[in-house]
């Protein structure tokens, strides 16, 4: 019994002990996605038909079937 007893004594204290450096910030918080948002998906690359930069095909100008970069290579066509 008595055992048992100092078995919870040190139980307790090592929470309070626990509890104590986490709130001073001494501790490491937990490893969190900070946004907690899921992880992003990989999208399709295309490159550009005037200077073959790769970029997103979401991000890409489509013109004719073919993708640019920025609309001053949309205008000059491919190269």
């Amino acid at each position: 019994m008595k055992y048992l007893l100092v078995l919870i004594v040190l139980i307790v204290a090592y929470n309070i002990w626990r509890k104590n450096r986490i709130d001073s910030g001494t501790a490491k918080p937990p490893h969190r996605n900070p946004t907690n948002a899921p992880p992003r998906i990989p999208q399709e690359m295309v490159p550009c038909a005037r200077c073959g930069l790769m970029m997103p095909k979401t991000e890409a100008l489509e013109q004719g079937g073919r993708h640019y970069c920025s609309a001053d290579h949309q205008r000059q066509g491919p190269a």
